[in-house]
């Protein structure tokens, strides 16, 4: 189903972006909240970061978080401006015709779902071209990038501390990145069959894709080299679409405000498996920004209805917002409520004839 009235992406205010939207919230007291967020943790010896080599979907970094308090304001009430251009997020209102139970039908998502947020993000963006390429429902409990601080979280497996014979040896001038081809994303599920136990909300500040791999995405998605070509000349971005199944109270989704956070605060991580590897980025709290100069966001009492998008990349390096880093966090008033119930797309969105 389409959206309901939608706005323009860079001259409405936050308010008005949720007053058109039909969210009627401009006058909502802005229920903002004190918890911590677990920043990236530098190696020990102070070098580079090294990859990450995980056995399986139920692997975790042997490093220890870097739990710092944090304030995540309310965008109810708030009278901020935020579109994807400027913070690089975006509240709006869509409506689904998806049901809850719906969204367990993998196949009803990709045939339903995914053609009602294209629309929504041509909509929103002027895009010529959409392509989504993953989504994830998660309705279960947290999911930890890192381990706790005893060493011990639910389901874990020990790291590897080398790479699987199955990865292919870097050699000089390449990175790990360019040496094994990517997956196509759209299968990154089933290559790693993550069980339903460990799609919950994930705990750990991240970006999905560095400014490196995001090209990668593309040509994982579109194999033929003439269109990757074409497609990698003008403007791309990957945008996530996260909308609640059900009214969320625990585990809300923060995200961070593209302008707050450095450049040199972005930490690129590769993430290798046997069989499959990718390059995220997690956010590290420098030198004399303990509290990371950084403004958090997220919607109270987000209902199915309010649906955020934010940005991951965006090829454009004119000044625009390009990327957001975004974890789950505590909110300690509702840790005893039911598990989260959210569902995430992850879309390559073109703009085939913005060409710099």
């Amino acid at each position: 189903m389409a959206s309901t009235t939608l706005t323009e992406t860079t001259q409405v205010s936050q308010s008005e972006i949720l007053s058109v939207a039909g969210i009627q919230d401009t006058a909502a007291t802005p229920r903002n909240v004190n918890t911590e967020l677990s920043y990236y943790t530098p190696p020990p010896n102070g070098g580079p970061q090294p990859p990450v080599y995980l056995k399986d979907a139920s692997s975790r970094a042997k490093t220890k978080p870097h739990f710092q308090p944090v304030m995540v304001f309310d965008v109810r009430g708030s009278g901020v401006e935020h579109t994807l251009d400027k913070t690089g997020i975006q509240y709006t209102n869509h409506k689904s015709g998806l049901s809850v139970d719906d969204f367990d039908d993998e196949e009803k998502v990709k045939a339903a779902y995914y053609q009602e947020v294209e629309e929504l993000l041509k909509t929103l963006t002027g895009a010529s071209k959409v392509k989504i390429f993953n989504h994830i429902v998660r309705k279960a409990h947290t999911h930890y990038l890192y381990l706790k601080d005893d060493g011990s979280k639910e389901g874990d497996v020990s790291t590897e501390d080398e790479p699987s014979k199955e990865v292919a040896p870097k050699t000089e001038g390449t990175s790990q990145v360019e040496t094994n081809a990517p997956k196509p994303q759209a299968d990154l599920n089933k290559a790693l069959a993550i069980p339903a136990e460990l799609q919950g909300p994930v705990r750990g500040i991240h970006i999905d894709q560095s400014y490196t791999y995001a090209p990668e995405v593309v040509k994982s998605n579109f194999p033929d080299p003439i269109e990757q070509e074409r497609l990698l000349k003008g403007r791309f971005q990957i945008i996530n679409v996260w909308r609640p199944i059900k009214t969320v109270f625990k585990d809300p989704l923060a995200v961070l405000e593209a302008g707050t956070v450095l450049e040199e605060e972005l930490v690129p991580i590769k993430i290798i498996y046997p069989t499959f590897q990718f390059e995220s980025a997690s956010v590290k709290a420098l030198e004399g920004r303990e509290d990371g100069g950084h403004r958090w966001w997220y919607m109270s009492h987000q209902t199915p209805e309010e649906v955020l998008c934010f940005k991951n990349f965006d090829s454009k390096t004119d000044g625009r917002a390009r990327r957001v880093p975004h974890s789950s966090f505590t909110d300690p008033e509702y840790e005893d409520r039911d598990a989260r119930m959210s569902v995430e797309i992850r879309a390559l969105v073109f703009h085939e004839d913005d060409v710099e």
